[in-house]
């Protein structure tokens, strides 16, 4: 009878910890996914503040020739 009781608490007690294990990955997966969402918001607004200023900026382009990039 007692190892009877063990036996199945040992599966009660492996169910709780697989249950809880689960739990957390669960819970991490869903803070990972609320931090990446928080991520992708701030760079939409950097990326946002970063297009209402492209119009003042100057633009940076190379001003050489064909013939100035490759000589003779």
């Amino acid at each position: 009878m007692l190892l009877r009781c063990a036996t199945m608490a040992t599966g009660v007690m492996m169910t709780g910890v697989a249950f809880a294990a689960g739990l957390g990955l669960g819970v991490a997966a869903v803070g990972g996914a609320c931090l990446a969402r928080r991520a992708m918001k701030q760079r939409s607004q950097w990326r946002d503040e970063d297009r209402a200023m492209a119009p003042d900026a100057p633009v940076q382009r190379d001003d050489l020739g064909v013939s100035d990039a490759m000589p003779g």
